[in-house]
């Protein structure tokens, strides 16, 4: 994880992430930006047990230190590599 962790955190600050935001916003509305970010960067990781190549993130690195989940993966394509936000969500 330690690898996966720095490889997030290069494509994070590089600015190497797409966020699917139609998803999120219609379902999850307060949940911003910078929490996901902040979550991918310092959150806890673990691989996704019901689909292949994704991860979840958990964090409470929010503005109102709720805990967030993340669902992400790498997405690789011929020229680079970039963060692929699936989904993101207050966790109950």
């Amino acid at each position: 994880m330690n690898k996966l962790r720095t490889t997030i955190q290069e494509l994070v600050y590089g600015e190497k992430y797409v966020i699917s935001w139609n998803h999120i916003k219609s379902r999850h509305p307060n949940i911003t930006e910078a929490e996901i970010l902040n979550g991918l960067v310092y959150g806890s990781y673990k691989p996704d047990r019901d689909y292949d190549g994704r991860y979840i993130a958990w964090s409470r690195f929010t503005y109102s230190k709720r805990l967030i989940r993340i669902v992400f993966k790498i997405q690789e394509t011929t020229d680079d590599n970039f963060i692929l936000v699936i989904t993101a969500f207050d966790e109950e």
